[in-house]
């Protein structure tokens, strides 16, 4: 699991959203793959709440993300860029201890107040080339606890800038988007490294993942259509609306590749589905064995009184094993 670290709400809008993120409070948000945990601004309050949540459960990896400004005249806005050291600047002096993010990218600043002016911008230009508000708190947590850590920042102005905080304001919701993309080509990339693919929004097992393998590579067979070709056909986005849990949603897509391999078997689910649907709506499950060998039926319900019981046994009145046996038997109309 990775623990998502960025400063405000607003540049945190596209991961959420493309994540599929669910909030679990004011400052956090997770699914079974990603927590996400919004810092605020200032390096000693993001070292603490990053701390207090690497504490809780065990995370792969720290990645934090978010705007930053640049120091340098020749650096692109908008752009995003990976950070190589971190330091700590308080009241304009840089500080003794310093972080590693990555071997190759632009060194940052955390500064512990705003730089809101061109001269307080100057005695930083030549410490580092960005400058932002929290990085270097979360790398000290992550450090300290032993996780490995990354950070990317989108350089939204030139520190000192006048108007820089309304720039920022205004790009906020596009930088976002902008980040979370990013965030996804670096977890496909990692899945992709241990040999997993990365769908945002479903949870996968060792067992379900290597079921989705084999059916994703069966469907690029019978398609003559590559991996992705294939990935791109399947109904996630649909999936995701008609279900809320990640792991009922691989369940569902596993169910619909299986079907599409096997068309026969998508008239027998379908046929299925006819003959339980009607109770379903009165919160009755029939329960098959899902490789329909075994004919017993498990019938499951919850009863709230002695009112409930008595009309969910009158509904039973009219349940028949017949249908289901019948399909087991292949006497099904396939047309």
């Amino acid at each position: 699991m990775h623990l998502i670290t960025m400063a405000h709400l607003g540049e945190a809008q596209g991961v959420i959203q493309l994540f599929d993120l669910k909030r679990k409070s004011q400052d956090l948000f997770e699914s079974d793959s990603m927590t996400l945990l919004l810092t605020g601004e200032g390096p000693f309050e993001a070292s603490t709440k990053t701390a207090f949540h690497l504490g809780q459960k065990k995370f792969a990896q720290v990645i934090n993300l978010g705007i930053a400004g640049s120091l340098k005249d020749n650096i692109k806005l908008g752009e995003i860029y990976p950070v190589r050291s971190l330091y700590l600047v308080i009241e304009g002096k840089p500080q003794f201890k310093t972080f590693q993010s990555a071997p190759e990218g632009l060194d940052c600043l955390t500064s512990f107040e705003r730089i809101l002016s061109h001269e307080k911008s100057l005695p930083l230009r030549g410490l580092g080339t960005l400058v932002d508000r929290e990085a270097w708190g979360v790398a000290q947590a992550a450090k300290s606890c032993g996780t490995p850590f990354l950070s990317f920042k989108i350089v939204s102005d030139f520190a000192g800038t006048l108007g820089a905080c309304e720039i920022a304001r205004d790009e906020a919701f596009e930088w976002s988007l902008k980040l979370a993309k990013y965030l996804q080509s670096i977890v496909q990339k990692n899945a992709h490294q241990e040999g997993k693919l990365f769908l945002p929004g479903l949870y996968f097992t060792f067992t379900t993942h290597h079921q989705f393998q084999n059916l994703l590579n069966k469907m690029s067979i019978k398609t003559e259509a590559t991996l992705q070709e294939v990935l791109e056909t399947l109904p996630l986005d649909q999936i995701k609306e008609e279900v809320s849990l990640p792991k009922e949603r691989t369940k569902k897509l596993l169910q619909y590749m299986e079907r599409t391999l096997d068309p026969i078997k998508d008239i027998v689910q379908n046929s299925l589905d006819h003959w339980q649907h009607p109770f379903k709506g009165h919160g009755i499950d029939l329960q098959l064995d899902p490789q329909w060998e075994n004919r017993d039926v498990k019938v499951v319900f919850d009863v709230k009184n002695d009112q409930d019981l008595l009309a969910k046994i009158e509904i039973l009145k009219s349940l028949s094993l017949k249908p289901y046996h019948d399909i087991l038997e292949g006497q099904i109309d396939v047309e």
